[in-house]
């Protein structure tokens, strides 16, 4: 088996679900016949609000509208068909869709939705995806910022408890968005623990 060869099948064996690999060429290199995984693309966020959430997201993050596909003048997406392939509730109507940059990570969509059935935004106890991260340089400053932009902050920042993140200036901040989404700020500027556990790197993370 060569180099090449015994790279991706230890590769396959700790992350099957990135390597999609089947073939090889005659030096033993892979030859890709499916896309891998790149990485989280967006993360959508269903808001009461679209023009108040983008004015939020700019406020509070630095965020820029990269499009609107439609919003409250255009005719409302619904129906059938649209509830299947979103797995939306019977009667819901969405007024609005935009894109939205906040730094160089994962964009953020937002969809205006309304319907006869919708709940309040999940707590940390309940079981799917409870918030997400945003990294900043100066966090006691970003905070302060989604505060004005009109967010609130659940506690001041904090350093961060887990063993295989702390660190002298590591912290960490939970906020909730005025719609109720929650998020979390997060700074690490100082070597964590679980780099001598593995090679693996979080995003914006190195040694």
């Amino acid at each position: 088996m060569s180099l090449w060869a015994g790279e991706i099948a230890t590769l396959r064996q700790q992350s099957p679900a990135l390597i999609t690999i089947d073939q090889f060429n005659q030096k033993g290199q892979p030859v890709m016949t499916t896309p891998i995984i790149r990485g989280v693309n967006h993360i959508g966020i269903t808001v009461p609000d679209i023009e108040a959430a983008k004015s939020f997201l700019v406020q509070a993050f630095g965020g820029q509208v990269i499009y609107q596909s439609f919003g409250p003048q255009d005719p409302p997406r619904q129906g059938p068909e649209f509830e299947r392939a979103v797995g939306a509730f019977p009667g819901t109507v969405v007024r609005g869709q935009a894109m939205v940059k906040i730094g160089t990570g994962p964009d953020i969509e937002l969809f205006e939705m309304h319907g006869p059935q919708q709940a309040q935004p999940i707590r940390a106890s309940d079981f799917g995806i409870t918030h997400f991260g945003v990294y900043t340089d100066d966090i006691d400053a970003s905070v302060t910022r989604f505060e004005k932009a009109g967010g609130t902050r659940l506690t001041a920042p904090r350093a961060i408890p887990y063993a295989t993140e702390k660190g002298l200036g590591n912290k960490v901040c939970y906020c909730r968005m005025p719609w109720g989404t929650t998020m979390e700020f997060i700074t690490t500027p100082d070597r964590m623990p679980y780099h001598d556990q593995t090679a693996l790197r979080r995003w914006q993370d190195e040694d």
